[in-house]
């Protein structure tokens, strides 16, 4: 299995000239695993029961879903029991429809979530699928060794889904945290910053999202001082007569590592956000 770097990847050439979308596949535990996508660095969380599989999130691309598919099913011969999806948006889908007599549970916003998603494509679109359960408060599931809580935790959209497996010492946040950072696109700066301090409650060291690798802890606190500097750099523009769409990622992201291009991404269509739907009224 070859590995890629980078939010968007690249296709690996196989024989014959076609190709092979790149899978990382990462063993958190024994029976706990992250398989991670080339489009958007989109991952699905396994965890393992025996011969059954849970899936949570199912990648952004029907190429990164087959090859999911091949290593669940074919390499490691397990039935994939249950899909969950921590938020309805097309680039979490595409997977499920290739499991079509597999449940899909999801939170009971999930159709409107998909249906207010901004800039999907149409072959995005296709990865719907209308969820089997629709869950409203939180869902005990045992799971092999595991108890796993699935739980409401609207931040990123109404319809957010966390999962916790404290045996696992991980928490799936979903798109709560955006790499380093907090997306706010579908929701308000408070309403994520609340999400992120439930998913802190949870004290788990390791944090997985639904985009790029397993991190720890520091990520949610990271995503949380982003939005307390973010607000304080609008109030300096708006005080100053500044541009809101000036304000520098580096300026808003607490001291660690240097913004990614994944990050930045998200930290321009932020701005764009804040101008054009009014966020943080007290600093108008």
């Amino acid at each position: 299995m070859r590995f890629v770097n980078g939010w968007r990847g690249a296709t690996v050439p196989l024989d014959g000239g076609e190709t092979e979308t790149a899978m990382q596949v990462h063993q958190i535990e024994r029976d706990v695993f992250h398989l991670l996508g080339e489009r958007y660095e989109s991952g699905t969380l396994a965890v393992i029961d025996g011969h059954r599989a849970l899936l949570v999130d199912g990648m952004g691309s029907m190429a990164d879903a087959a090859r999911l598919r091949e290593v669940v099913t074919v390499e490691w011969g397990k039935r994939v029991a249950l899909l969950v999806s921590t938020h309805y948006f097309s680039d979490h889908l595409a997977a499920w429809n290739l499991f079509p007599d597999t449940p899909v549970l999801a939170q009971e916003n999930a159709l409107a979530t998909f249906w207010t998603e901004d800039f999907r494509s149409p072959e995005e679109a296709a990865h719907f699928r209308r969820p089997t359960m629709l869950l409203s408060g939180r869902l005990e599931l045992s799971w092999g060794r595991h108890t796993i809580e699935v739980f409401e935790n609207p931040g990123h959209t109404a319809g957010t889904l966390n999962v916790d497996l404290p045996a696992a010492d991980l928490l799936h946040v979903g798109d709560t945290a955006v790499g380093r950072m907090a997306y706010l696109r579908y929701s308000a700066p408070e309403a994520i910053d609340r999400a992120l301090a439930r998913a802190q409650q949870r004290g788990r060291s390791r944090v997985m999202r639904s985009h790029g690798r397993v991190a720890d802890a520091e990520v949610l606190a990271s995503a949380r001082g982003y939005l307390e500097n973010l607000r304080a750099r609008v109030f300096e523009a708006r005080r100053g007569h500044g541009r809101v769409r000036a304000i520098a990622i580096e300026d808003c992201l607490p001291p660690g590592p240097a913004a990614t291009a994944f990050e930045s991404f998200f930290h321009a269509r932020n701005l764009a956000s804040i101008e054009e739907r009014g966020l943080y009224p007290e600093a108008a």
